[in-house]
This record gives C-alpha cells, structure tokens and sequence, in this order.
C-alpha cells in the first residue's frame, strides 16, 4: 500500500499465504470470512449466557445452552454459504449458469450474495428452533434472530474487509483524500481513485451492530421480543440501499428504465420485513401492557 498525491495505492496480494510446490493458497477473503463467522459466534453465545434467565434455572443449565448454540455456529454455514450462493446465481448470475451449469458449483470463484445468506440462515434458525425448544424453551425463533441480529457486523464487517482485500465491489471515481487506487480491480477502473465504499459499508455494519448489541446486553431490549431484529433488517436494508450509490458495477437492472440496482431492490423486502416485525413487536408490547394494568 502506497500513498501517492493524497490517494492510496493498493496493491496488496489477494492471498495471505502461496504455495506453489503444493498448489496450496490461503485467500484473505476466506481467512476473514471464516474469523467473522467465528467471533459473530463466540460473540453470540457471550451474549445469550450474559442474558442467561434466571427463572430457567431450573429447566435448563447455561452448559446446555452454550453446547446448543455451538451446534447452531457450526452447522450455520450448511445455510449460509448455498444460500449466499443461490441468491447470487438467480440475481446476478444472468444467463452465465445456465450456459455454464458447473460453474454454479466453483464458489472459489467468488459469487456469495448477502440477500441469500440472510435468508440460509434464518431457515436454519427455525429448523433449530423446533428441534431445541422443547429441550431449552428460551431457543424460540425470534431469540436466535435476535441474537444473530446484536453480533452480525463483525462477520459483515470482516467480510467486506475480505471484498476491500480482493479489490472487488470497488467504488465509484472519487477526488477526496481517502480515495483508493486498486492495482487490478475486479470491475475495471483501474489507475482511478474510487470510493472505498467496502469500508463504508462495512463500518456501517459493525457500528450498526454495536449498537443492537449494547441495548441487548444492557436488556433494553430483551432477546425474543424481536425488536433487535427489526432494527437490524431495517438498518441492514438502508445501509445496503445507500452503499450501492458509491460503487461502481451498480449498473441498470430489470430495465433501461429502472433506475435501482439489484441490491436496492433486494433490500425493499428487508425493509418491509423489519418493519412488519417492529410493528408486531409494537402492537404486542402495548397489548401486555394494557393486560397487567387490567389487572
């Protein structure tokens, strides 16, 4: 990484480790995705044993709740990744998959879309959800989103540090200071200073994140009532809509006329989503209210 004339040049390797005598090769990519996903767990289960009931006590030990979110950690990518990698084919695969059906199943390639890894893992939530809560009641549906929803920006953040490393999703030409020179970017444009809009977006993410995590730690808000959750949809979905303005393959979809990208579009029903389910929370908390003043 260089600074030249008040932009940075970068030209870092996109793998962290190279082996040519075994054809071996760690991508910084890889290495960040898998550490997020680790720490968003470790993370996670921190947070639901710190918020641990004790009225449960009795019913299930804060052992058996940190063994089975464990299992839903490592089983999560099972969703995560095919999900990530469906969604991708199917919006922005184009007509390439299906002249080209194997290439579907290279994901070293690259080709994860977030949109679909979202929804992987809340299928997966609720698989685990039915099979756990009648063992440990407190691992409802809305509690694992809610947990998922205080400790997601550190795996997003790491994520879209790995897309700032592998010069792909590159930004839009810019003239500020903190533009950034990719050496061989993925979408073109190299030579030109672009917005480093992985960074935006990432930091938009972890902040975002912190916050959820905070009021749930603090129990401002409970974990299971859902309203993380549709706070978290509903920033996700903004983050996510302003972000595609800075970068640069953001192009027209659907028509010549249509004047959002694919990610803005995607992220319309996210926003519904969460705001569906804050105004559930919403009507759901006043009704509990109205019940204990009636008695």
């Amino acid at each position: 990484m260089h600074v030249v004339l008040s932009v940075i040049y970068w030209n870092c390797s996109k793998f962290l480790w190279h082996s040519e005598t075994y054809s071996l090769r760690i991508s910084w990519y890889g290495l960040c995705f898998s550490l997020g996903i680790l720490l968003s767990s470790i993370s996670a289960i921190y947070l639901a044993l710190s918020c641990f009931p004790e009225k449960d006590r009795f019913l299930f030990s804060k052992e058996q709740l940190k063994d089975a979110l464990e299992n839903f950690a490592l089983y999560s990518l099972l969703f995560i990744i095919p999900g990530s990698r469906i969604a991708y084919i199917l919006f922005y695969g184009g007509w390439f998959y299906l002249q080209n059906p194997l290439e579907m199943f290279k994901i070293w390639n690259g080709g994860l879309a977030s949109h679909g890894g979202i929804v992987g893992l809340l299928l997966w939530a609720m698989i685990f959800s039915k099979k756990y809560k009648k063992k440990i009641p407190i691992l409802t549906f809305l509690f694992i989103c809610d947990l998922i929803a205080s400790v997601f920006g550190i795996a997003a953040f790491l994520i879209r540090i790995g897309n700032f490393m592998n010069q792909e999703i590159v930004g839009t030409p810019t003239d500020l200071p903190w533009g950034v020179i990719f050496s061989s970017p993925s979408q073109g444009m190299a030579g030109i200073p672009l917005h480093p809009v992985q960074l935006y977006e990432g930091l938009s993410y972890l902040l975002l994140s912190s916050c959820l995590f905070f009021l749930s730690y603090k129990r401002y808000f409970s974990l299971g009532s859902g309203r993380v959750t549709s706070l978290a949809l509903i920033g996700v979905s903004i983050i996510r809509f302003f972000a595609e303005f800075f970068k640069s393959h953001q192009g027209v979809v659907v028509s010549a006329d249509c004047l959002f990208t694919m990610g803005q579009l995607l992220s319309f029903p996210m926003f519904m989503l969460g705001l569906s389910l804050g105004v559930s929370c919403f009507i759901r908390s006043k009704k509990n209210i109205s019940s204990i003043t009636e008695k």
